[in-house]
């Protein structure tokens, strides 16, 4: 197995988009911001407003930067993690098929590159690492699970969602005590009642069976050691 690592690789990649299917707040039609996979796989494209991108390949998760030109879009790619998989093959031809310039064009809310690859819009997820303006942070992994710092306590515990339904289920925390430990208590009671969630530019929010919103994130920033 290789080890993850982020690598930086010098390899200009092509194509994707065009928003009339995009799953962003695009501010307009022509835009290729938005979230895309291929049908029947894990392969996905996000394409993000400030000229980055990063997805999911067959094996593993690549990043970096793109241009527009009318209907040509320019990806280089900045980096992935290194892990090998049965699919590297795949993996491989993914990038082959990315990489030069090529157009693309919306088909029936497809986006269909020159190359022969087609995407579809990606289902909504909260999957990543979301902060509050106040600190308190929440982590949905892809297995099932969440973990997060809250007011006093480390957190963490399972969830579901089914399309923009979500449940949380809170298994532990460390128990701590401290100033803020009526806060956290609120907190963690608010997370009971979460029965939905909302995914724009602005971040994520967690909505009860009213909609009504009931925690609010952004996204969270790290520090790359």
């Amino acid at each position: 197995m290789r080890k993850t690592a982020l690598v930086v690789l010098a390899v200009a990649l092509v194509g994707i988009v065009a928003a009339a299917g995009c799953i962003s707040s695009a501010a307009n039609s022509d835009s290729p911001v938005g979230d895309w996979i291929i049908s029947g796989t894990d392969v996905t494209l996000s394409i993000k407003g400030d000229g980055t991108f990063a997805g999911q390949s067959y094996v593993n998760r690549y990043f970096g930067e793109y241009t527009l030109n009318g209907n040509t879009i320019t990806f280089t790619l900045g980096g992935s993690t290194m892990m090998f998989g049965p699919e590297i093959e795949k993996e491989d031809a993914f990038f082959a098929a990315l990489a030069g310039e090529q157009t693309y064009e919306i088909v029936d809310g497809k986006l269909v590159l020159e190359n022969g690859l087609t995407f579809t819009e990606a289902p909504k997820s909260v999957v990543g690492s979301w902060e509050t303006a106040d600190g308190v942070t929440i982590i949905f992994n892809e297995d099932g699970t969440f973990a997060g710092k809250g007011p006093v306590n480390n957190y963490f515990g399972n969830y579901v969602q089914d399309g923009e339904s979500l449940t949380l289920e809170q298994v532990g925390n460390t128990q701590m005590y401290g100033p803020e430990i009526e806060a956290e208590d609120a907190y963690f009671a608010s997370l009971k009642t979460v029965t939905g969630f909302t995914v724009t530019d602005a971040g994520l929010t967690l909505t009860d069976a009213n909609g009504k919103a009931v925690v609010s994130f952004a996204v969270m920033s790290f520090v790359e050691e």
